[in-house]
């Protein structure tokens, strides 16, 4: 379904800031206002699962994970855009935390304790989406820590277009996780979700939207079992 390759089509997307925030180009969900309960939970699960390596992709700008506490962690920031890359590298970069140019669709990821990939499946068509989870699992690390809706009874996994949008539930077709190991619940204040109705339009708030937390391994077992 993709018409341009990902990295045209997100590079668009970070110089024209289309997502349109005026805090953050990685667009209103890396806002802080709508991040406050992740920088306060993640630490606090991190340091549950002993996490010494993460590997955060894609990165974004780093406006919010700026704030939450990587306190003997190595950090990698990866994206697909150079320009940010270039940019988080010259703002944040330190002993502990480097950023690098990633492609979550055809590049080798490292072995990492967790793989956080927040606000990006739903960015994908299935076929990327899988694409991705394939590089997760061939990773071999332990954990992923990814964006899901708990939401069973609204729209949900539309198939896109690369770049666009649609909110995803990890548990359910066409991926079909199990039940995640944990879950944050993000506590999203400002965003919503327009949802046409046989009434006519009406509006939700992403009380539902969370990261969910896997284990690699079952994340490889389910794309064996789907034949994907």
């Amino acid at each position: 379904m993709t018409t341009q390759a990902p990295e045209t089509v997100f590079s668009d997307i970070f110089k024209s800031n289309a997502w349109g925030s005026t805090e953050s180009v990685s667009g209103a969900g890396s806002e802080l206002t709508n991040t406050a309960q992740v920088i306060r939970e993640l630490p606090h699960l991190l340091r549950e699962l002993q996490v010494h390596r993460l590997l955060d992709v894609p990165c974004g700008d780093f406006n919010w994970m700026q704030h939450v506490d990587l306190t003997g962690i190595d950090y990698h920031g990866a994206d697909i855009v150079d320009a940010l890359v270039a940019r988080n590298n010259e703002r944040f970069g330190r002993p502990g935390r480097h950023f690098s140019r990633l492609d979550l669709l055809s590049d080798a990821l490292p072995t990492v304790d967790l793989v956080f990939c927040r606000d990006c499946l739903f960015h994908f068509s299935h076929a990327d989406a899988f694409r991705a989870l394939h590089a997760v699992a061939a990773s071999r690390s332990k954990w992923l820590l990814t964006t899901t809706f708990t939401y069973r009874s609204l729209p949900r996994n539309a198939d896109i277009q690369t770049g666009g949008w649609t909110p995803i539930n990890m548990e359910m077709a066409p991926f079909h996780l199990p039940p995640p190991r944990r879950l944050i619940v993000e506590g999203n204040v400002t965003e919503s979700i327009i949802y046409a109705t046989d009434d006519g339009s009406r509006q939700y708030p992403q009380s539902d939207r969370c990261l969910g937390l896997w284990l690699v391994d079952d994340v490889r077992d389910t794309l064996h079992k789907l034949g994907r």
